[in-house]
């Protein structure tokens, strides 16, 4: 299992303002897992996260990689994310990875962008955080180095943030919470 929690999902601005954050206390906050077999509610937990609630998705081991999906409410603040970073907390229910995948994917009508992180998450609350710049090593539709001028056509219009639930061929539950946007 994946599970994704912390002080939720952040994106955050250059000038380090937190345009979103989701604790998980209350609700799923519109999140969703996607993969295997459909978009799908992933179960919520008001505790058991870092430090709040969490949402956990469960792999259904028949195919595709499994991503905890933002909701409309984090893709709104994109636009104002340029240059900012995406922070998030995940833990996962196998200390092995055999799995390789993108692990932040964002798409809009100008592109798709993908990140992939050099660590994976273990069995223990694992923190993440990249900056929405080109020096980071962003990846432009599917293969090539994303430039700074591809990341902001992509973040001015999105209409998908993915981020990575499964680390794990066959069956697996992860953790986390959903990522938070610095504003610039």
């Amino acid at each position: 299992a994946l599970v994704m929690a912390g002080d939720p999902a952040i994106a955050q601005t250059q000038s380090g303002a937190v345009l979103v954050s989701h604790h998980f206390t209350a609700s799923a906050q519109d999140w969703h897992v996607a993969g295997d077999t459909g978009t799908v509610d992933p179960k919520f937990t008001a505790s058991g996260g870092d430090p709040d609630g969490c949402i956990t998705g469960t792999d259904e081991a028949i195919g595709e990689t499994w991503y905890f999906r933002a909701p409309t409410s984090v893709l709104r603040q994109l636009p104002a994310a340029v240059n900012g970073t995406i922070s998030f907390s995940l833990k996962q229910s196998e200390s092995q990875v055999s799995l390789v995948d993108d692990d932040v994917v964002i798409v809009g009508p100008a592109g798709r962008l993908s990140y992939r992180f050099q660590t994976a998450p273990g069995t223990h609350w694992t923190n993440f955080s990249v900056p929405l710049v080109e020096s980071e090593g962003w990846t432009w539709n599917w293969n090539r180095r994303a430039t700074q001028a591809q990341i902001d056509s992509v973040l001015a219009a999105p209409t998908l943030l993915d981020i990575r639930g499964e680390y794990v061929t066959g069956a697996d539950e992860g953790r986390g919470l959903p990522p938070f946007l610095p504003a610039p």
